[in-house]
């Protein structure tokens, strides 16, 4: 079994939706998938994550389980490139971020660090 997970095209986080560079990555992603075996769609219940499934959907046929619990959700956590300011969510974090401690990538421990400990993660 894969397991894919696909964040939302470019966003236009003001109307939740998509811009049009968005609209256009969400069209090139059908393309990509076009040709796979994929036996289950779910989404976010989320305008962008809508957009960016609707072409895969409507090309393969299917039709998605919408799923709230796969929202995006905002803790505050501090942000390891800024020195001590909070981000609202840690996926703003830039990859360097993620790979300076290797704690971070322990599918454990990774709570454990005093970022995510002091948000209470």
């Amino acid at each position: 079994m894969k397991l894919l997970l696909i964040r939302h095209g470019d966003p236009d986080y003001e109307l939740d939706s998509l811009t049009p560079t968005g609209q256009k990555e969400a069209e090139l992603l059908a393309d990509r998938l076009a040709g796979m075996s994929i036996s289950e769609c779910y989404v976010s219940t989320m305008g962008r994550a809508v957009k960016t499934a609707e072409p895969t959907l409507r090309r393969l046929g299917y039709r998605a389980v919408p799923c709230d619990w796969l929202r995006e959700f905002s803790i505050p956590v501090l942000r390891p490139d800024r020195g001590g300011d909070y981000s609202r969510v840690p996926w703003d974090w830039l990859p360097q971020d993620w790979l300076s401690e290797p704690i971070f990538l322990d599918p454990v421990r990774w709570r454990e660090h005093p970022v995510f400990r002091s948000a209470g993660v």
